[in-house]
Parts: structure tokens; C-alpha cells; sequence
């Protein structure tokens, strides 16, 4: 099962900094906003998880994303069927995409939650300068306040079949 989410974002560019895109006015406004994509799909091949994204954030901007099997949150540790019912980590974005893999050969069958979130530090330095150390330059409906950082979350819900 794949499921995408899109989600448009705000952010503020940093001063003196010009977008490298040749579509870079579109959908810039006078306040110097401009549109952020990143979006996220799930899929299961083979025991593998691959999460996947696209994304019009700079290369070499990193996203982390965290895997959560239902049972992680109904079960006590020590019963979980395997180590890795929950499982994070972070992707690179290379040419608009980003993607990462979760080995899930001993999950069970069973609901998982997919989160992607940007930008969580350390960024590459002129990913910070763009956005802002802790996404102090986002802005826009989509962002989300995590106590004194501001970050963009995409989230994938699917079922989990054996």
C-alpha cells in the first residue's frame, strides 16, 4: 500500500540569499516567502520498509524520520516480538528526493506510523542560514512548534501486512 502526503511550506529566506531555481519568482510573495514541498511515501518490498520523499529543499538538506509500530505503544518493551518496533534515523536530499529503508522482517502484521520532520540540527551551513538553525525562519500553516524549534512534519499512516 503507498500513501503520499504533500504539504506546502513557508519559509523565510534569509537576507541577500536568491533562490537557485529559474522558477524562483513563482509563488514568492513581497514579505520573502517562499513555497517549501516535502511530502512522504511508504511501501513495503520484502521486508523492507523504504520511506521516500520529494522535496524542493536545497541538496544536502537532512530530514529525520521515525518508524512506529502499533505495538510499540500497546506492548511493554521486553514483549515486543522485535528490537525494532520503533526505528529513526535521518535522509540526505539529493536531486528533490530523499529516501531511507527499515528492516521489518520479524514485525507482525499491525498499523505504522511514518513521521518526517525538517529541519532537525546539525543542517549543512547555508541550509541553517536559509531556514534558520532551529526553523526560526519557517513559517506557514504546516509548521509545528516543538518547544523553542520550529519544524515541518509530513506524516504516512498504512497497514502492515506480513
Amino acid at each position: 500500500m503507498v500513501k503520499r502526503t504533500m504539504v506546502p511550506l513557508l519559509a523565510l529566506l534569509a537576507t541577500g540569499c536568491a533562490a537557485a531555481s529559474s522558477e524562483s519568482a513563482v509563488g514568492v510573495t513581497d514579505t520573502g516567502t517562499e513555497p517549501v514541498l516535502l511530502t512522504v511515501e511508504t511501501r513495503s518490498e520484502w521486508r523492507v520498509l523504504w520511506i521516500e520523499g520529494d522535496t524542493d529543499l536545497p541538496d544536502g538538506a537532512v530530514v529525520s524520520y521515525r518508524a512506529t509500530h502499533e505495538l510499540a505503544r500497546a506492548v511493554p518493551t521486553e514483549e515486543w516480538p522485535t528490537t525494532n518496533l520503533i526505528d529513526s534515523g535521518r535522509a540526505t536530499v539529493q536531486g528533490g528526493q530523499y529516501w531511507a529503508r527499515i528492516n521489518t522482517l520479524n514485525w507482525p502484521a499491525g498499523e505504522v506510523e511514518v513521521l518526517v520532520q525538517f529541519p532537525v540540527p546539525p543542517q549543512p551551513p547555508d541550509v541553517d542560514t536559509r531556514y534558520g538553525k532551529f526553523g526560526e525562519h519557517l513559517t506557514g500553516e504546516n509548521v509545528t512548534d516543538l518547544g523553542g524549534m520550529k519544524a515541518v512534519e509530513v506524516e504516512s499512516r498504512f497497514e502492515h501486512r506480513r
